[in-house]
């Protein structure tokens, strides 16, 4: 998955919903993964200018892009 389709992807989740992104394509975005503070900081920046705030799910193996109500 590229950065421009995780952006596509986004822009259908509603309000106070979320889109879950396994641990394997958030490395792909925002490499190199978790736990890596630098993907993080990237993660989370693009997560804000969309309006999303992020979870991250360890037990899930996942991160939440949650679109803020």
């Amino acid at each position: 998955m590229t950065l421009d389709e995780l952006r596509t992807e986004l822009a259908t989740v509603t309000q106070g919903k979320y889109a879950r992104v396994p641990y394997e394509i958030y490395a792909e975005v925002f490499p190199p993964g978790e736990p890596d503070q630098n993907a993080r900081a990237a993660a989370y920046a693009f997560a804000k200018s969309l309006g999303f705030r992020i979870e991250n799910k360890p037990d899930d193996k996942s991160v939440w892009f949650v679109k803020e109500a």
